[in-house]
């Protein structure tokens, strides 16, 4: 790839930043910061990865624009920058590639359309909430998710708030993070979702369960 290329891809990631605040929001926040101490954030030199994805008919209509990071960008994990781009990180396996584009495009239609997924996720149930809703010492040790910073928490039910809450306050890894429940009404944290999401999800992984966006990317591979 050339050095204009490649600069190309820079350019795509600081427009992102200019409208998302994601990487400056991760380094803001102490957890988020050493979760991510060492993982550089930049396009990797192979993009020949991004060029094959870019001849998905979905992609090319939608418009996506797709980067190939370092492989310790986000930890390792694919996601999404603002408005319309996906990173991958290098060397993502390639029998894993439909699938994963899949899961990004819906993000990208969250990002894109997010009123209409208001309106999607208010027929199931969930309502947007707060950060001021919720207790500050927890909301400093959540994983902050590039895929949902955008609409960051969502109350089921109007009352049960899902977080992402690092593992270990001591050593943060972006790999390990609990799903703990903020009981708006109650005011108290629980380590178990409510009742009733499980009677209308069935029991998650917290990959899945962490956010309604989650949720519904996962639930679109079905």
């Amino acid at each position: 790839m050339s050095l204009a290329e490649l600069n190309q891809k820079l350019i795509l990631l600081e427009k992102s930043e200019d409208l998302d605040g994601y990487i400056a929001a991760c380094q803001e926040n102490s957890a988020n910061a050493r979760a991510r101490s060492l993982c550089q954030y930049t396009p990797w030199n192979d993009q020949s990865l991004a060029i094959e994805c870019k001849r998905s008919a979905p992609l090319l209509r939608r418009n996506v624009e797709v980067v190939i990071m370092t492989p310790s960008a986000e930890g390792g994990m694919p996601h999404t920058r603002a408005p319309n781009v996906i990173c991958l990180p290098a060397y993502w396996p390639k029998d894993q590639l439909e699938e994963t584009l899949r899961h990004e495009l819906v993000h990208i239609s969250q990002r894109q359309n997010p009123r209409e997924w208001e309106k999607r996720l208010a027929t199931e149930g969930w309502v947007p909430a707060s950060e001021v809703e919720l207790p500050t010492a927890w909301l400093n040790r959540c994983r902050i998710n590039p895929d949902t910073y955008d609409a960051r928490f969502w109350a089921w039910k109007g009352r049960y708030v899902p977080m992402p809450i690092f593992e270990r306050e001591d050593k943060p890894s972006l790999h390990q993070i609990v799903v703990r429940w903020w009981d708006k009404e109650e005011e108290r944290l629980s380590s178990t979702a409510p009742d009733s999401f499980i009677k209308k999800y069935g029991t998650l992984t917290s990959s899945k369960m962490e956010h309604p966006y989650e949720l519904y990317a996962y639930h679109e591979l079905k």
